[in-house]
């Protein structure tokens, strides 16, 4: 059985964290402590499980919570606030929290596990750590005590086979918890449908459809103000185009072989050339390390096709800020245009996301269960969002009204770090930001309805994702291959990319077809062939169990 796990934040794809392992993992952590003494099996761990039943007995609980800096003091601090005092008080369990400061919350665990003093449940998004910690088997497994104790969180298990798949380790245990995030866009393309009527253009459906709208944007004063000074679309930002319309997603599937692709990444890399050598795109894209610049542009009407990531709610004010600007701007959502390579989706937030495990140590694992059944509920997921009737919100024509909105933002705002388990798909991001819009105003309307082509249009059915599998349900890498991918492929010291770049901005005198073959050169010398071989060795093992397209979209949010 394979073993899946998660290093993504929060549902904004951070962007590319899921990840799989075949428990190959290797890895250079701060070593732990009592490995020996751990007791990891099943028949130990339903051994340490107290005859008495919960009602029958105190029980108390040792969990760890992210520490921001950001609860109020008049609230409490991360270890006894309004918010612990309530889930103790709904669960009749004695809460410990343990503060983990969240810019060094691995090394923090791991000096706590260290030291024999980590709390029971652990949560933490880091996949190597959560791996280190089995390898280690500083861990329990919970299949047992989810059927014999569980409720909420079985019932999710049993809903969604996607979950149990993934906390399934390589002996067939059940160890990770998660939760269920349901679907969330993260990459979406919006066209100024108030320039396509004004120059009778219509919405592209191929590459080369894209091009032509995007030269007349940037080419025939769309906005009218006898200045060339408008873009077709935008290069820098969290979100791209380009890549997934063209498959240029570094691995492919080709003959039933896993492989490296070069002939996408010269096409997507001829398509940016042709759009920088005439005039298309903002020339210093390359120095708008943050999308900010691109950003700006688009909110101030500069940008015809734009491509957002992330969050809906922030892109619709940022849309709220271009309708200031241009009061008549109107946008629509598309879907990626086809290539010669097909027709395709970008990709979309990991609906399932593991997020932590029970310390092979806890002297109650029953309370554990009970703690995140409460909190992997219903209940507990529309309280972080909407906090208690009466107290922060009240009900009028069947609809939650905020009493004091600096009230709830101050008390209910920092407790996103208590959504890490369980049913969140209930209240998602998305579906939250659309809820919250009033449809009796036209704006929010507008927000509302382009929101559902957003969604139709990035979630479907209808058009493969251009990659494999959603990037965070990637094979983990061993530590000798995770160095190769780091030299050839990281974001932040790219060679190979530095190529591409090179050949956009440097016209004739360097070309895509010649960064593709120094890129290549590049590559072989620096062992990419090995890297290749391994994916394609994993590929081989694990076609038939890893998470596949289907599975993905095939859940059942209802």
């Amino acid at each position: 059985m394979l073993v899946y796990n998660t290093k993504q934040e929060g549902s904004y794809m951070n962007k590319k964290a899921l990840v799989i392992s075949t428990v190959a993992l290797t890895l250079t952590a701060t070593s732990l402590a009592g490995c020996s003494d751990s007791k990891t099996g099943e028949a130990q761990q339903t051994s340490t499980t107290p005859a008495a039943s919960a009602s029958a007995r105190a029980m108390s609980l040792s969990m760890s919570f992210y520490d921001r800096g950001t609860i109020a003091p008049d609230l409490g601090t991360a270890e006894n606030n309004i918010w612990t005092k309530f889930i103790q008080e709904k669960t009749g369990i004695n809460l410990k929290i343990s503060p983990v400061p969240r810019a060094e919350s691995v090394n923090k665990l791991n000096t706590l596990v260290a030291s024999g003093s980590a709390p029971d449940v652990i949560l933490e998004y880091d996949v190597g750590f959560r791996n280190q910690l089995y390898l280690q088997k500083q861990i329990m497994p919970i299949g047992d005590l989810i059927e014999k104790n569980s409720t909420t969180y079985k019932q999710l298990l049993n809903k969604f086979p996607l979950l149990k798949k993934l906390s399934t380790r390589d002996d067939g245990k059940i160890y990770d918890l998660g939760r269920i995030l349901g679907y969330v866009p993260y990459s979406y393309t919006v066209i100024r449908q108030d320039w396509l009527d004004k120059m009778k253009l219509s919405v592209p459906k191929t590459s080369d459809e894209l091009f032509q709208v995007a030269k007349a944007f940037a080419t025939q004063d769309p906005d009218g103000n006898g200045k060339k000074d408008t873009y077709g679309l935008n290069m820098a930002g969290g979100g791209s185009l380009i890549d997934p319309m063209f498959q240029n997603v570094t691995w492919i599937l080709k003959d039933g072989k896993w492989v490296k692709d070069w002939d996408r990444a010269e096409a997507a890399n001829a398509f940016r050339k042709k759009l920088f050598d005439e005039g298309i795109v903002d020339k210093d894209f390359l120095t708008d390390k943050n999308g900010k610049k691109a950003e700006q542009d688009f909110v101030t009407g500069k940008i015809g096709i734009y491509t957002a990531a992330g969050s809906y709610k922030v892109f619709t004010s940022q849309y709220e800020t271009l309708r200031k600007n241009v009061p008549d701007a109107k946008l629509v959502a598309i879907a990626l245009p086809s290539s010669q390579f097909g027709s395709f989706s970008p990709d979309f937030n990991p609906p399932v996301q593991l997020t932590g495990v029970l310390n092979a140590k806890t002297k109650d694992p029953e309370a554990a269960i009970k703690m995140i059944d409460y909190l992997s509920s219903p209940e507990w997921v529309k309280t972080t969002y909407s906090g208690i009737e009466g107290t922060h919100y009240k009900v009028e024509n069947n609809k939650e009204v905020p009493i004091n909105a600096e009230k709830n933002k101050k008390e209910l705002d920092w407790l996103g770090d208590f959504r890490m388990l369980g049913g969140q798909y209930v209240y998602n991001e998305f579906d939250t930001t659309m809820k919250g819009f009033d449809q009796s105003n036209p704006l929010q309307k507008e927000f509302y309805d382009l929101g559902k082509d957003v969604f139709s249009l990035n979630i479907t059915k209808d058009r493969p994702l251009a990659s494999i599998t959603l990037g965070g349900f990637m094979p983990t890498l061993p530590a000798d291959m995770q160095f190769i991918s780091k030299n050839l492929l990281d974001s932040t010291s790219n060679p190979i990319g530095d190529l591409w770049n090179k050949a956009i901005v440097s016209g004739s005198s360097y070309t895509s077809a010649q960064a593709k073959q120094d890129a290549i050169n590049l590559w072989k010398k620096s062992d990419g062939d090995k890297l290749e071989a391994w994916y394609q060795d994993w590929y081989t093992k694990n076609k038939d169990t890893m998470v596949s397209q289907n599975d993905l979209l095939s859940m059942n949010f209802n």
